[in-house]
């Protein structure tokens, strides 16, 4: 049976149980408006019924003979058998100080005491109170005056019998009720539409939700996907690119009949570096490995393998520096490496040996990004190229030579997959300055890790 429940609460319109909760509570302000109303009706009606029979005791008493008027024991009991009255079952009198005088009827142990302290004056009009039984009673507190004589002559205390009136609570109570089980279902019923409605609407637009939210998340998904496709391409692009000089030196080499030479074997050495670095950022995109490498140690590896790939930048003259800032991550740091790398080996083929390479790196908060200029004394880069040097073309570099060709272009593209850019500042002879921007949200302040070999 316990299994069950489950399975039934499923099955439940949405909003089920808000709307038994709002339910609830009109059946509670329901109730909270008609009991107050309940117990100031009762009070009215034997309000009613005390002052119907304290004006026929009133009457009573001032139509009695002369002689009997200083008598409160005779009215009383002259009062106490009318006819119109229903039947008496107590009757005692008080003094006007409030003091028990005498019981007419009823136990003498069984009377009770005035409802107002001795001290206070006597009330101008009659008490009553219903008392529940059985028998069902009405008692009636009635101060004792006549219209001859300005003293109060006593107080009585009449207790009658309520069946009559118990009937007529009975009759108030089930027209009361009634009325308000049809005030609950008219209300509840259209305050129940009205919810199961708006839930129905509600639970609708949150099926639509949570559909656009999976789709957003596939999206996402495939979006993620295809940027990390495109820079695992691009990375490929700039090591195809990177391979065809040293291949082009490697088979001169073994055409010649050399295999054995120093360029074949510092060919073959360049062309494994590449690929180490191009398999060590492959890894990085797959999220292998998870480590941060500070800015100035990635312009001292970035110059560091641009005189593996270009043997005449060991002749030059380097000058690296970096701001304080926070560390890489290892992903973005290895895209920026292969970004410097292929600007600091354009920068020392144009320099052909002789000459100064500056790698300036600085941080700034507002956006927190990282910027380093790469600049070196060369010739700089002719007019013709500059208008579209980011654009793929082909190069006409040969092996030992120089060239731009498709090297820019895929540095760009790794650029932005960085979330950054890569831009010409100044270039003219003497003076060739590029800019690597990039944001630094990913980095970590204070790391000690190197970039692995």
């Amino acid at each position: 049976m316990a299994r069950l429940r489950p399975h039934i609460a499923s099955r439940l319109p949405p909003g089920t149980h808000a709307v038994l909760a709002a339910l609830l509570l009109l059946a509670v302000a329901i109730a909270a408006v008609l009991l107050p109303f309940r117990t100031q009706l009762r009070d009215q009606l034997a309000h009613r019924d005390a002052s119907v029979l304290s004006a026929l005791v009133q009457q009573r008493l001032s139509d009695a003979q002369p002689g009997q008027t200083d008598d409160p024991l005779a009215a009383v009991l002259d009062a106490s058998i009318v006819p119109e009255l229903p039947g008496v079952l107590e009757v005692h009198l008080f003094s006007p100080e409030g003091r028990p005088f005498l019981s007419l009827l009823g136990p003498a142990s069984a009377r009770p005491d005035v409802p107002w302290p001795s001290s206070s004056p006597l009330p101008a009009s009659p008490l009553s109170r219903f008392a529940h039984g059985p028998p069902h009673r009405l008692e009636l507190w009635l101060p004792l005056r006549s219209p001859r004589q300005p003293e109060p002559l006593g107080i009585a205390f009449l207790a009658f019998d309520a069946s009559g009136l118990h009937a007529e609570y009975h009759v108030l109570d089930v027209r009361l009720a009634r009325r308000a089980a049809m005030a609950f279902l008219l209300v509840g019923s259209l305050l129940a539409s009205s919810l199961l409605l708006a839930f129905r609407r509600l639970e609708a637009s949150n099926r639509q939700l949570a559909a656009r939210s999976d789709q957003l998340e596939k999206a996402n998904h495939e979006l993620a996907l295809a940027a990390r496709t495109s820079a695992v391409g691009a990375v490929a692009s700039h090591l195809v690119h990177g391979l065809r000089n040293p291949l082009a030196a490697l088979q001169h080499a073994v055409t010649h009949g050399d295999p054995a030479s120093p360029d074949a074997a510092d060919s073959a050495r360049r062309m494994r570096a590449m690929i180490e670095d191009v398999v060590r950022v492959l890894r990085d995109e797959q999220g292998i490995d998870a480590f941060e490498v500070p800015m100035d140690e990635l312009l001292a590896e970035a110059a560091r393998k641009a005189r593996i790939q270009a043997p005449m930048a060991a002749h030059l003259h380097w000058t690296l520096h970096a701001t304080p800032g926070p560390a890489l991550d290892n992903r973005a740091a290895n895209l920026a490496l292969l970004v410097l790398e292929n600007l600091c080996v354009n920068a020392a083929q144009a320099l052909e040996g002789r000459g100064t390479i500056s790698l300036r790196a600085s941080h700034s908060s507002q956006p927190p990004q990282w910027l380093v200029l790469i600049e070196d004394n060369g010739p700089g880069i002719p007019e013709s190229l500059r208008q579209n040097l980011f654009t793929p073309r082909p190069s006409n570099r040969k092996p030992g030579g120089s060239g731009l060709g498709l090297g820019l272009a895929l540095s760009r593209q790794i650029a932005r997959h960085l979330g950054g850019d890569l831009s010409l500042l100044v270039s003219r002879p003497g003076q060739t300055t590029f800019s690597l921007a990039f944001p630094s949200h990913h980095a970590h302040a204070h790391a000690p890790a190197l970039l692995p070999d």
